[in-house]
């Protein structure tokens, strides 16, 4: 049975529709395969809104668009500050708070990602309250404007550490850890500092086209039927109508655990390479010039993806995979909705080098940003886990 989760954040301002953050996307979706999630969102949102962030999110429900009324309360002075800059509103919404309220019992854990959620927080939680730095808003350059900057400022960064010190822990990026620590924060409630990277971690990424061969790459858990399940549709279908059609073409697996019967049908296959091992720097040592992702039948989707992105390879993956991984991924991968359209796209990836560059260039820029909140996430997963498991056994 899966736990439930409070999640506290904020609709993205001046945007043609309501939106999350890609941070907040992306540790609502890693935290949503073990927590039963329900979501409050601060700011203007319409029911249509918050019905399409259940579906992309995969939460169980939201609250939040409610009209303002009589009972609304104003924001703390330093959040007015905060507000006349982010566009949020400057009062508390009374009735999102009541409903949250409302529900306080229910959640085993809270999170909440902005400063202007910290007035929503529920009283009567068993669990932890975590909060998740987006930013140190104390460090913005609007802020500090004026003659009164440095006071607004002073107040505003004073008012940060009190709201983020009442938290039992605070997560970061690694990057932001470190304006974290200037604030006052103290080492014991960053939990990242203490939480060692991902060892699925790309360790290499790619210089360049001619750097590249005529080869195809996937990379992934052998073991894994779910993975395995994947990769055999790719070989059956998408490898057998791109081989005959380039020269010399490859393609290389690289994983671990491979059963005897895979390492039969990976034999049986012309131009087919199988690589014991899932050292990542021998993606690159091979020249592998586009990665193909299926993923078809895996859960972990999310990961796969921000990973394989990561070493600046292009990516090739089917439609079904972007619609499940709740990423906006947008051209930074290449999405294939059908077989033959996977063989054409991979034939201009491993032939046109200006694509391959433009993809090889997306695919890293986006994939870094990914990556770290996604390892935050599973920092975070770790620890409320760890923390709903400790109550238990004290029951």
């Amino acid at each position: 049975m899966r736990r439930k989760l409070l999640y506290i954040t904020a609709a993205e301002p001046r945007t043609e529709k309501p939106a999350l953050t890609a941070a907040a996307s992306s540790i609502i979706s890693v935290l949503a395969r073990d927590f039963e999630i329900s979501l409050a969102v601060l700011g203007p949102v319409s029911a249509s809104d918050l019905s399409a962030l259940r579906g992309a999110l995969g939460v169980v429900r939201v609250a939040g668009g409610f009209d303002p009324t009589d009972d609304d309360t104003p924001l703390d002075t330093e959040l007015k500050l905060l507000s006349d800059n982010s566009g949020q509103t400057p009062n508390v919404n009374a009735r999102l708070k009541a409903a949250i309220q409302r529900r306080a019992a229910d959640f085993e854990s809270v999170v909440v990602d902005s400063l202007e959620g910290v007035p929503y927080l529920p009283l009567g939680v068993t669990g932890q309250t975590v909060f998740f730095a987006q930013r140190v808003e104390s460090n913005s350059p609007a802020l500090a404007k004026g003659l009164l900057g440095s006071k607004r400022v002073k107040r505003v960064r004073r008012f940060e550490h009190t709201s983020l010190s009442r938290c039992d822990r605070v997560f970061s990026t690694t990057e932001m850890a470190k304006e974290l620590l200037a604030l006052g924060i103290s080492l014991g409630k960053l939990v990242d500092e203490s939480t060692p990277p991902s060892l699925a971690r790309p360790t290499a990424v790619v210089s360049g086209f001619t750097t590249t061969r005529m080869r195809i790459g996937y990379t992934g858990y052998l073991g894994d039927a779910d993975n395995v399940s994947s990769l055999i549709w790719f070989l059956d279908h998408v490898w057998s109508g791109i081989r005959d059609a380039i020269p010399g073409l490859e393609f290389h697996v690289l994983g671990l655990d491979a059963s005897d019967e895979l390492v039969a049908d990976l034999a049986s296959r012309s131009d087919v390479v199988l690589h014991r091992g899932s050292n990542d720097l021998k993606i690159t040592e091979l020249g592998i010039r586009a990665m193909v992702e299926p993923l078809l039948n895996e859960t972990h989707i999310e990961a796969k993806l921000v990973n394989a992105m990561v070493r600046g390879i292009p990516v090739v993956t089917t439609r079904e995979a972007i619609d499940a991984a709740r990423l906006e991924l947008g051209d930074r991968v290449s999405v294939a909705d059908s077989v033959a359209h996977m063989v054409l796209n991979l034939r201009r990836i491993l032939s046109e080098a200006t694509l391959w560059q433009a993809l090889s260039d997306r695919s890293l820029q986006r994939g870094r940003e990914l990556l770290a909140y996604h390892e935050v996430a599973h920092a975070m997963r770790r620890y409320l886990k760890r923390d709903i498991a400790t109550q238990n056994s004290g029951e």
